[in-house]
């Protein structure tokens, strides 16, 4: 599924493309997406201007000039699509087709359909039923030792999986969690609280790192994430261990072991990962 870099990279070519422009009609498929569309979901958003767009972990809020704001979530294959010219007809997955004054579009396709878009507004936002339990942003000043060796010390259970809590912290999914616990030395089958004040920085420092890097290569593309444009990402190509099992470890020469932690696929060294 698209994770923070990817989503962040999507974000980016929304400010690129849309802001201040004003959308004239707005088509929607007769499938739910995750969750059924809101009563007047078209209405709240015809005739407004996109003022601004942001990213909370991996939901995407674009600001309206009427004070609403639409959220996104792309899901397991959901995917946003800019286009320089006005669609009239959805094609097969295509859930929201946004049209703008300027005869462009913005098309919300979704294989799976898990994700889903809503309506809020600034007053309510913080208190959505996906957002008001999210723990802080991985990039932001918040998530630092002290707050994470706190959390972590009434943790029994693998780090990775307590990483990969979007109450712990945002945003850190499985493809990056796999890649901050290889460069920070610490086997994904330790328990979160057995994690040492030099391990806990060592570790943040590296998913501020992985997540940086990642955001500069445009993500990874595994399968099906392209950016607003149709590109793919690139960081697939620096993985040191994820989907790479079986491969020679880039350290020590080792196999690259796999497992599955809450029906996820962790890749880690036996070796160098203690």
């Amino acid at each position: 599924m698209p994770e923070l870099p990817e989503v962040e990279t999507v974000k980016e070519g929304l400010k690129q493309n849309i802001i201040n422009k004003t959308i004239s009609n707005v088509n929607i498929s007769d499938k739910n997406l995750r969750f059924p569309y809101p009563d007047n979901f078209t209405q709240n958003l015809i005739s407004a201007t996109v003022k601004d767009i942001r990213r909370r972990a991996r939901y995407l809020f674009i600001e309206l000039s009427n004070k609403k704001i639409l959220i996104i979530h792309l899901g397991m294959s959901g995917k946003l699509n800019y286009f320089n010219h006005e669609h009239q007809k959805k094609a097969k997955h295509d859930h929201i087709l946004i049209n703008f004054s300027d005869n462009t579009s913005l098309i919300y396709n979704d294989t799976r359909r898990f994700g889903f878009a809503d309506i809020s507004t600034a007053e309510e936002i913080n208190n959505h039923k996906m957002i008001k339990n999210l723990g802080p942003e991985p990039l932001s000043d918040d998530f630092n030792k002290k707050y994470l060796k706190n959390i972590l010390k009434n943790k029994n259970m693998n780090i990775k999986t307590a990483m990969m809590d979007n109450k712990i912290v945002v945003g850190v999914g499985n493809i990056y969690i796999n890649e901050s616990l290889f460069l920070s030395a610490i086997c994904p089958k330790r328990n979160a609280n057995s994690l040492t004040n030099i391990e806990i920085e060592k570790l943040i420092q590296n998913i501020k790192s992985i997540l940086t890097r990642a955001i500069k290569s445009g993500g990874s593309t595994l399968r099906d994430y392209v950016n607003l444009t149709g590109d793919i990402g690139n960081f697939q190509f620096d993985f040191k261990v994820y989907g790479r099992y079986n491969e020679e470890c880039a350290n020590c020469k080792n196999s690259i072991s796999r497992i599955k932690q809450n029906g996820r696929s962790t890749f880690y060294c036996n070796k160098c990962q203690k």
